[in-house]
């Protein structure tokens, strides 16, 4: 059972905000982001329509456009679309975005970072320095960056890491509930798992016991809004590389790299692709590819084109 919600609500739609995310908990999903939403459309409803008691037309369009959020009404919409649906399932009359409505997402080119810019980034994570409400950020910027990076990891897989899925005498991290509810077990280098010991042991001094890799003072894992704000304050730090870029570009610069290393190495891509797949946890050889298709002029001066596996023979 949900208990943590109990206080959450207050609008007319509480029970069935709260019976929606039973389901989805139930079903093994993630309810925790669609909570957050469904806890700023029921202030919402208890600020402006207090009385309503149905999802219509009007008040789930009202909350999309609601004030500074209506920059991410896209997402709002899909969070209304999914409740007018689970409403309707159980029998109750609502209003259901059609899909049609919803503007695609058009997904921003990744920053790709040049070798003295990650220089320059990771030596500015070096020098951040503790802080009063937390004093292990210290150690725990400059160790997470570089295992999202050196992983190529989502950043959502780093914040939730727990000390147990760290094996540091067989050099792998598991990698657990991922994306597709997924895992895998990923083999990391000796420098990589000797910084994760280093830091383990004095994170462990700090806050024994702790379930989290990376732990937050109160407990729990960090944020979201957490790293971003981190990652942000180490761009600064590194003389303000890199404008636009966010914390999961590191992931896009571990694939492109490696692609580039491969590329020098005269590598058969038909054969090591799938590796580079399965080690980011892509459900599709489609997603790896698309870091191919970032790097075409770089390809290009590497002669790429020519070298088997990149452009199969047509069979005749």
């Amino acid at each position: 059972m949900i208990t943590n919600y109990n206080t959450a609500y207050n609008s007319l739609f509480t029970p069935q905000i709260k019976s929606m995310l039973e389901l989805r908990a139930t079903l093994g999903r993630s309810y925790k982001t669609l909570s957050f939403n469904l806890q700023s459309f029921d202030r919402f409803v208890c600020g402006n329509y207090p009385e309503a008691d149905k999802l219509t037309q009007e008040l789930a369009q009202k909350w999309c456009a609601d004030g500074a959020a209506a920059v991410g009404s896209g997402y709002r919409m899909h969070v209304m679309r999914d409740f007018g649906k689970y409403l309707v399932s159980i029998g109750t009359d609502a209003f259901i975005f059609p899909a049609s409505w919803i503007p695609k997402h058009k997904a921003e080119l990744p920053h790709l970072f040049t070798n003295a810019e990650l220089q320059q980034f990771f030596d500015a994570a070096d020098t951040v320095p503790s802080h009063f409400n937390s004093p292990m950020w210290e150690y725990v910027i400059p160790v997470i960056f570089r295992v999202i990076f050196a992983c190529g990891l989502r950043p959502q897989e780093a914040r939730l890491l727990k000390r147990n899925d760290f094996d540091y005498k067989n050099r792998e991290i598991l990698i657990t509930e991922s994306k597709g509810h997924k895992d895998r077990l990923l083999p990391i280098c000796d420098d990589l798992a000797e910084l994760c010991r280093r830091y383990d042991d004095i994170a462990e001094c700090g806050q024994p016991n702790r379930k989290f890799f990376f732990q937050a003072p109160k407990g729990g894992a960090y944020r979201s809004a957490w790293l971003t704000a981190q990652f942000h304050r180490v761009r600064r730090l590194a003389g303000g590389i890199a404008e636009g870029s966010v914390p999961y570009d590191l992931r896009h610069n571990f694939a492109t790299q490696t692609i580039m290393r491969w590329t020098e190495e005269k590598r058969d891509f038909n054969r090591w692709l799938p590796y580079l797949s399965a080690y980011m946890g892509h459900e599709t050889f489609n997603a790896t590819y698309y870091y191919v298709h970032l790097l075409p002029e770089r390809l290009s001066a590497c002669d790429f084109t020519k070298i088997s596996g990149i452009i199969p023979e047509v069979e005749k």
